[in-house]
């Protein structure tokens, strides 16, 4: 049973609304002004800069539902992919003028959405977003310290690596051998 911990008559039977997650479902592009974009840049305040699967900027509003108690899952930062409605009302020749288009945000997709989106929808071209996802850079399992140019190494460990890829070019049959507390040697392939 639940601690009343308020106190007052009946505080325990009062709802808790914000322990409910439900499961909506994903919700694709329907509508003509309805676009898939990925944030580039939280600028502060309401406003996102984003992109579009084309590559053309946009200014993305967040609405309320995604501010406040609905951030948490909701949560907009650079690399999130983003379902928003162009503002049908504004000039859409954006090559006569720099500016980008401003738009509503009405999805934010998670990871799990991500995959699901890319099964679902074929006809859109994914691969300019999947090279700007900050969150999977590295998960194709590349070597990052190749990536990064740094490598976290001390003298012992290049010396062993050094004799592994030496026993390894000359095919000499590779034998494990431990140093005791005296320095000696032990073949761990004799034992």
């Amino acid at each position: 049973m639940v601690k009343n911990t308020h106190g007052g008559n009946k505080s325990k039977g009062m709802a808790r609304k914000g322990f409910i997650k439900r499961d909506y479902g994903l919700r694709m592009a329907q509508e003509e002004g309805e676009i898939y974009a990925q944030a580039v840049k939280v600028l502060g305040g309401s406003i996102a800069s984003a992109i579009d699967i084309d590559g053309e900027p946009l200014l993305a509003h967040i609405r309320g539902k995604f501010r406040g108690r609905g951030k948490r899952d909701n949560f907009i930062g650079p690399g999130t992919w983003l379902l928003v409605g162009l503002h049908s009302w504004e000039a859409t020749d954006t090559a006569k003028s720099n500016k980008a288009r401003n738009c509503d945000i009405l999805e934010v997709y998670n990871d799990v959405d991500k995959t699901k989106l890319q099964n679902s929808v074929t006809s859109v071209n994914w691969s300019k977003f999947i090279a700007n996802d900050t969150k999977t850079i590295g998960k194709d399992g590349s070597d990052m310290e190749n990536d990064m140019g740094v490598a976290f190494t001390d003298d012992t460990t290049e010396e062993y690596e050094n004799i592994i890829a030496a026993q390894a070019s000359a095919g000499v049959k590779k034998s494990t051998i431990i140093m005791d507390e005296n320095d000696e040697e032990i073949d761990v392939d004799d034992i």
